[in-house]
């Protein structure tokens, strides 16, 4: 697309009212655009990131020492899945799904953690994991053997929280007291005043940084304990 058309679809999406809904149209378009022009490595790991800028983080070292690309013969559905198989899904979902389903005695992860199933999961070819933007679709077509379509093709349901409400509401004094501009000047890490514009922001209705402010308390907490 001309670069005119790209600055105006990005002005329309950036005027959307924001929400603190789950998963809104609004957030995932905002996400889209802010990354566009990015390589695609690192829109992708922007899309599951914390949106911790430079302007936040100055000091911030580079999200990984060599940027990875798509392993030659792959296309880039492969490399991304690869890279999440390799980091978001070793080192985020697998870790919190565990604590989370183990303390009510639940194997979230089998079956699909076995090794064959991996192996094999891994060496298909992208149309059989998206089709017609039907994603897990062989999965899906070998699971209409035993299950209703209407469970299998409904809509996905997410497993968010409500951060932005708790920011605003129950942890509202918790969050100032985390992120108080004091606090964040003496551990020197953080840009003090760009934070508490962010809460601001969030707050008054003006955007919703929930994401961000959600890493920021919860590095707090990890600092508190191990710093």
């Amino acid at each position: 697309l001309p670069a005119f058309v790209r600055r105006a679809i990005r002005r329309s999406v950036e005027r959307m009212p924001p929400s603190s809904r789950k998963v809104t149209l609004e957030f995932l378009l905002k996400r889209f655009v802010h990354d566009a022009e990015r390589p695609w490595v690192e829109r992708h790991l922007a899309w599951f990131g914390t949106g911790l800028s430079d302007e936040i983080y100055p000091a911030a070292p580079p999200p990984m020492p060599e940027m990875p690309s798509a392993p030659a013969g792959r296309d880039p559905l492969a490399g991304a899945m690869l890279l999440d198989y390799r980091s978001y899904l070793r080192d985020n979902l697998l870790v919190k799904v565990d604590r989370a389903t183990m303390l009510s005695s639940v194997e979230a992860r089998a079956p699909f953690l076995d090794r064959d199933v991996t192996r094999f999961a891994l060496s298909l070819p992208s149309d059989l994991r998206v089709r017609r933007l039907e994603t897990k679709w062989i999965l899906k077509k070998a699971a209409e053997k035993w299950l209703p379509k209407d469970v299998i093709y409904r809509r996905k349901r997410g497993l968010s929280v409500p951060i932005a409400g708790w920011i605003n509401g129950g942890l509202r004094a918790e969050v100032d007291r985390l992120l108080s501009p004091s606090r964040l000047r003496k551990q020197g890490l953080l840009n003090a005043e760009t934070v508490n514009r962010l809460l601001d922001e969030h707050r008054s209705g003006r955007a919703n940084h929930a994401k961000s402010l959600w890493a920021i308390v919860m590095l707090q907490y990890w600092l508190d304990r191990w710093a």
